[in-house]
């Protein structure tokens, strides 16, 4: 893939340090741009990207240095992840404008996101949101699992693992699960991922477990206790 990412920050470093670790940075084409020098240098030195130094402000960064390595319209994702809103929108308006496949951007504002949706400018991460919808979750599912959703026969749970709980520092194979029950997915608080039978769950946990013909009152007895 070609990815394009506009600012440098914390968010751009993350995502990149987790490209890497899984080795994506080799297999894909991804170019930073970041205006501060002292930055661009520091990512230009600690990953196997392409940086430019430039401000994403100015139009004729997309038309002339970039274009001069990927046009923007053959980028498979451009990534708005400045810290400024405004830069943001601009950057998307102008992926959107040459046709770039996926564009998302960070905003911290609602109303932004849902302007950034009505003009179709991309898909837009609402940080504060995000964050408040996890914390929203770990609290509804701290004490009893929740029915999440719903797949043809099949229910999704979420629920919290708190220090009390049956489940807690024993690993997934070790909780003899029925056989229609499986740990879909776990969110430690810095990634989501899908477990092994080997993965010890920990306190504070979330999990989304799919069941089949077990209910709610056996999700509780198997995690809680």
């Amino acid at each position: 893939m070609r990815i394009l990412i506009i600012g440098g920050g914390p968010v751009t470093q993350e995502l990149l340090k987790a490209f890497e670790s899984e080795r994506e940075l080799k297999r894909n084409e991804v170019i930073v741009v970041e205006v501060d020098a002292e930055k661009a240098e520091e990512i230009s030195k600690a990953f196997d990207v392409i940086v430019i130094k430039g401000d994403a402000r100015d139009i004729s960064l997309y038309e002339s240095q970039i274009a001069s390595l990927t046009p923007l319209s053959e980028f498979d994702a451009v990534l708005a992840l400045t810290d400024r809103e405004e830069v943001n929108v601009f950057a998307l308006t102008i992926a959107r404008h040459y046709g770039s496949a996926v564009r998302l951007a960070r905003v911290k504002s609602v109303r932004v996101g849902e302007v950034v949706s009505k003009l179709e400018l991309g898909v837009p991460i609402i940080v504060p949101t995000i964050i408040s919808g996890f914390i929203k979750t770990y609290l509804q599912t701290l004490l009893q699992p929740r029915l999440v959703g719903e797949v043809d026969e099949y229910k999704i749970y979420c629920l919290t693992t708190s220090g009390t709980d049956k489940a807690v520092n024993k690993r997934i194979d070790e909780l003899q699960l029925p056989e229609d029950v499986k740990v879909l997915f776990v969110f430690d608080g810095t990634r989501l991922y899908v477990p092994s039978k080997d993965e010890v769950i920990k306190e504070g946990y979330l999990l989304y477990i799919l069941a089949k013909t077990s209910d709610i009152n056996v999700i509780s007895e198997i995690f809680k206790g």
